[in-house]
């Protein structure tokens, strides 16, 4: 509304876009919405405005492309200046929990059930987390099966009925439904997501389409870098050898920025399985936090982190694959965003977690520009929403407010003074204490059982939760 108060930021800007900060900058919000953002000295202060200086540096909200959300983690997110989600698989009665949040949240878009093949790894969690046609299971499950390209369209057709706003198309689908399923998807303007497996998962032996296939397929984002091995192997290469091909790797990251796809890493799983000592998570948002679920991770975290040999040179073949394709993607200018499948794998944060994120994807080549914009604006092409990632007049008023200028150093991101969502101002320490506060002890899981709050049974990367 137009006579809304007018609120003023002033500060340093990153905008989201650009290749550095604008300095003694100022950003103007009227109800939820960006109206100017730019030099300080360009804005004409109205003296009803109200005006908050910062001392800081103002970028856009933190996006978080790849979660298994549960309720009690939004304040989590929220608090770590993390002011989007997308949530890569729940059942319907979750993600209806999940927006019908009342407190300060951050945005959630939602895939809803995943779909797989009649042999789909959720049975693993028992009666009522996979759904079939007749079932009763469909508000309960997280994921629905598909046994051909008919019932693709269909389940596609369901799902944006019920209001999803993407797709998410899994490892063992066979290619015919898993191409049908993406055409139907496009046809009817919902970006697809695609998890096609790892070789420490099923990527290698139940997993039918490569990266090749889901590339050809106009699949909008491929998870945790997988179908990679498998069309590696493919091609005539070892995915799990001493070295591996730059010419295979090479035509692989041409075809992936040639289709428009982006790459989500989400390293922090790969981590958590690569690496056998614990990181120190004391320097992340939320990350001495204690309560329900916090102690929930803990159980999982030590549950999941113990591999024996085998299984870590596995983790850490999958690891260097993601590391090799990022890389060389984004040298082509092809498009890699930031998420961390929390709280799959090990010592995997909610919200906090996203700032780690950041830090390896830096670590693996990026530049600390690259990788924010992979949290910001590149995030919001995938999500295919021009008003969020950026700070431009238009756009949505979700942005925080750092200490430092994370353009030099990546890590600068946890310093946070102020989270704004929708425009409304919210200090750190109070989002703190309300993410403590709303450690209930029970929650829905994504097959709509009552549980103990958190991730539930360790999982390993790619896979989900259940």
């Amino acid at each position: 509304m137009t006579n809304e108060t007018l609120r003023v930021f002033t500060g340093h800007l990153w905008d989201g876009l650009s290749d550095t900060l604008l300095r003694d900058a100022a950003v103007a919000v009227r109800g939820d919405t960006v109206v100017f953002a730019g030099p300080r000295g360009a804005l004409d202060i109205p003296e009803t405005a109200r005006v908050t200086e910062t001392g800081g540096v103002l970028l856009p909200g933190l996006i978080d492309l790849h979660v298994h959300a549960r309720p009690g983690y939004l304040g989590w997110f929220l608090a770590a200046g993390v002011t989007t989600i997308r949530d890569a698989a729940n059942s319907l009665d979750l993600v209806a929990a999940l927006r019908g949040a009342q407190d300060p949240s951050p945005r959630v878009f939602a895939a809803g059930p995943l779909l797989d093949g009649p042999r789909a790894f959720f049975r693993q969690f028992g009666p009522g987390a996979v759904h079939e046609a007749g079932d009763g299971h469909e508000r309960r499950a997280g994921a629905w099966t598909v046994r051909h390209p008919d019932e693709a369209r269909a389940q596609v057709r369901r799902l944006a009925d019920l209001g999803v706003t993407h797709v998410k198309l899994y490892e063992q689908l066979d290619p015919q439904s898993f191409a049908a399923a993406a055409a139907e998807a496009r046809r009817l303007g919902l970006p697809v997501m695609t998890d096609l497996g790892l070789a420490g998962t099923r990527g290698l032996s139940g997993a039918e389409v490569d990266a090749r296939q889901a590339l050809a397929a106009g699949v909008r984002s491929i998870e945790h870098v997988s179908g990679y091995a498998l069309a590696y192997r493919r091609m005539g290469g070892d995915p799990l050898g001493r070295t591996l091909d730059p010419a295979r790797l090479g035509e692989l990251a041409a075809r992936t920025v040639a289709a428009g796809t982006a790459l989500v890493p989400t390293l922090s799983v790969h981590e958590g399985l690569a690496e056998e000592d614990a990181p120190d998570l004391g320097q992340l948002p939320l990350g001495t936090l204690k309560g329900p679920v916090m102690a929930a991770l803990r159980a999982q975290w030590a549950r999941t982190h113990p591999l024996g040999a085998g299984a870590r040179r596995v983790a850490r073949a999958d690891r260097r694959m993601a590391h090799e394709m990022l890389r060389r993607v984004a040298a082509l200018g092809g498009t890699v965003g930031a998420g961390t499948d929390t709280p799959a794998s090990a010592f995997n944060l909610p919200g906090g977690g996203l700032h780690r994120e950041l830090e390896l994807l830096v670590a693996a080549g990026l530049s600390p520009l690259q990788a924010l914009k992979g949290a910001t604006s590149a995030a919001a092409r995938i999500l295919e929403r021009p008003d969020l990632g950026v700070l431009r007049p238009g756009a949505l008023a979700d942005f925080v407010v750092v200490a430092g200028n994370p353009l030099e150093d990546v890590r600068r991101t946890r310093e946070l003074r102020l989270v704004v969502r929708g425009g409304q101002a919210l200090s750190p320490d109070a989002l703190r204490d309300t993410a403590a506060a709303h450690d209930v002890p029970a929650q829905l899981s994504s097959s709509g059982r009552v549980r103990a709050a958190g991730p539930g049974p360790a999982v390993p990367p790619g896979s989900g939760t259940p």
